[in-house]
C-alpha cells in the first residue's frame, strides 16, 4: 500500500513514520441570541429556506466537520508550529505566486 504526505507529496516508504492529524471544526456559541427586529416568523421562514437550499451535507458542514491528514515529519512539524503560533501571520505557501493562504 503506497502512502504519501498529503501536503508535500513525499512518499512514505514502508516502515517509516507518518503522522496522522485529526481535525474537527464545529460552530461555537457564545450564549448571545440576537433577536430579529422585524417579523420573527418571517425571519424563521427565511432561515429554513436557506437551510433547505443548502442541502443536508452543506448545512452539516456549516456546523461540524472532521477530517484527517497524513503528513511526513517535516510537514507535521510545520503544521504544529503554525497551529500553535497563529498570531505570527497567515500561512505561507512555498512555490506559489500568492505569498499567503487566507
Amino acid at each position: 500500500m503506497k502512502r504519501s504526505c498529503m501536503r508535500c507529496g513525499k512518499e512514505l516508504h514502508p516502515g517509516t513514520l507518518g503522522y496522522v492529524v485529526e481535525i474537527k471544526t464545529y460552530a461555537d456559541f457564545d450564549g448571545v441570541l440576537i433577536e430579529p427586529e422585524g417579523d420573527i416568523a418571517g425571519e424563521l421562514e427565511a432561515m429554513l429556506k436557506k437551510v433547505e437550499k443548502m442541502g443536508p451535507d452543506e448545512a452539516e458542514k456549516d456546523i461540524y466537520e472532521e477530517f484527517w491528514l497524513l503528513l511526513c515529519r517535516s510537514c507535521r512539524d510545520r503544521f504544529v508550529d503554525e497551529a500553535k503560533h497563529p498570531w505570527e501571520g497567515p500561512f505561507k505557501i512555498p512555490g506559489s505566486s500568492e505569498p499567503f493562504m487566507h
